[in-house]
């Protein structure tokens, strides 16, 4: 049967396609990936075409975004027409008269209608996207499980923009599929916590960083003091930490407090009441880090002194957005588990040394080549240490838990011979 669309004849260098428009439904019935049986895609190792379809994210995040989000939407769709029966174009100027405003006389030529009929339409660019909505068509992902969510009934009718290519042959189509892949680079971390409407972690982020409050501080150039471009700070930096790092503190909190926003978990955007709740703990947090932590609290009087601040080796390892998760963690479990206040937490973190030099953290955060050891394992430790020299030296702090800490810190060294610090207080 004919697949008669809409579309706009282009011309990029030598290719010729065609921008169209389909029901989601109808890309789904017509269309398929590229398949190991397809002679021009298998011809050797080199002339495969397709990546392996990951049915995992398709089940675990597609899925659940179109299946679940009101204001879906994806970008175009490529699919390349191999072999057809019939391949033709036909442009509106045809039915021109002389009655058409001349003004519209070369919008309208450029303006047509694709029929394809016979052949293969197979997906170049968006198979997962399309194989997303195949399984919400059909109602069953690749596991045979029901798929359920608001929209789902609503997806068929979704109208989506897709790119038909003619079939140049094995080589020029190769060459199309590489570029298309090579150039679509990711979005950065730091760009996805930016841009997201849906992660709660991200938004309460931002919200950190808003005009009015704890972390919108600028100096004199108007540059915050979070590092927003950027996952890391160079040893000049004018800035005390990444938008990255603290979104992994806001995360830490709020799990701390009972909110999940994971957004392969929630795909919907968490509800304003939820975020609002979540905030105020975060909010406390922050405020009280840069209030009471002697270097943040200078940095936040003196901005445009941050750079001076980051030389002084009392204090350098603060200044680490690494460091910064592990201490929000250590603070998180000194509080939670050991009893201590935070505010009473927070102010003896001025007692440790945080010289990254320091014994105390090689091999824990700190490597013997001065490097920062950014794993979660790390952090954990890090953090476990942190702890410790917070509330050690309380009642709640048991000899079973020293004990345990030595052994772990013990390992982490290579040392069985390590022995605990002091605690500050």
């Amino acid at each position: 049967m004919a697949t008669t669309v809409p579309a706009i004849k282009s011309k990029m260098g030598s290719i010729e396609y065609y921008n169209a428009k389909l029901r989601a439904a109808d890309l789904a019935a017509i269309a398929r990936a590229a398949s190991k049986g397809d002679d021009w895609a298998n011809l050797s190792i080199e002339e495969r075409l397709q990546r392996a379809l990951n049915d995992k994210r398709v089940r675990e995040e597609i899925v659940p975004y179109l299946a679940n989000a009101e204001d879906r939407f994806f970008g175009s769709i490529i699919v390349l027409v191999y072999e057809p029966n019939v391949f033709a174009y036909e442009s509106f100027g045809k039915w021109l008269n002389g009655e058409t405003p001349a003004a519209y006389n070369e919008v309208i030529q450029q303006l047509g209608v694709l029929t394809i009929d016979g052949g293969d339409l197979i997906v170049l660019d968006g198979q997962h996207r399309w194989s997303a909505l195949r399984a919400l068509i059909n109602r069953v992902n690749d596991k045979g499980q029901e798929i359920t969510g608001p929209f789902v009934g609503a997806v068929r009718e979704d109208e989506l923009a897709v790119i038909f290519i003619p079939f140049y042959g094995s080589e020029t189509t190769r060459r199309i599929f590489n570029k298309i892949n090579r150039s679509a680079k990711p979005t950065g971390r730091s760009d996805n916590i930016i841009t997201s409407e849906d992660d709660g972690y991200s938004i309460l982020t931002r919200k950190l960083l808003a005009a009015g409050e704890p972390l919108s501080v600028a100096d004199s150039k108007g540059e915050l003091i979070v590092n927003w471009r950027s996952n890391t700070l160079s040893d000049r930096s004018s800035q005390i930490t990444t938008v990255s790092a603290v979104y992994e503190t806001v995360k830490a909190i709020c799990k701390e407090n009972g909110f999940h926003f994971e957004e392969k978990d929630r795909v919907v955007r968490p509800s304003d009441h939820e975020l609002d709740a979540a905030y105020d703990h975060v909010a406390q947090w922050w405020t009280s880090l840069l209030e009471h932590i002697s270097v943040f609290k200078e940095a936040v009087d003196a901005p445009d002194l941050i750079s001076t601040l980051r030389k002084n080796e009392t204090d350098n390892l603060l200044l680490k957005p690494a460091a910064q998760i592990a201490v929000m963690r250590g603070l998180l479990v000194a509080t939670r588990r050991y009893g201590l206040k935070n505010v009473q937490a927070i102010k003896r973190l001025n007692k440790i040394n945080w010289d990254m030099h320091s014994p105390l953290w090689r091999d824990v955060l700190v490597s013997a080549g001065d490097r920062i050891v950014a794993r979660n394992e790390n952090y954990n430790r890090t953090a476990e240490l942190i702890a410790y020299l917070l509330a050690g030296s309380s009642a709640n702090y048991t000899d079973e838990d020293k004990d345990r800490l030595r052994e772990s810190l013990a390992d982490f060294k290579s040392d069985s011979a390590y022995e605990l610090p002091k605690p500050v207080a």
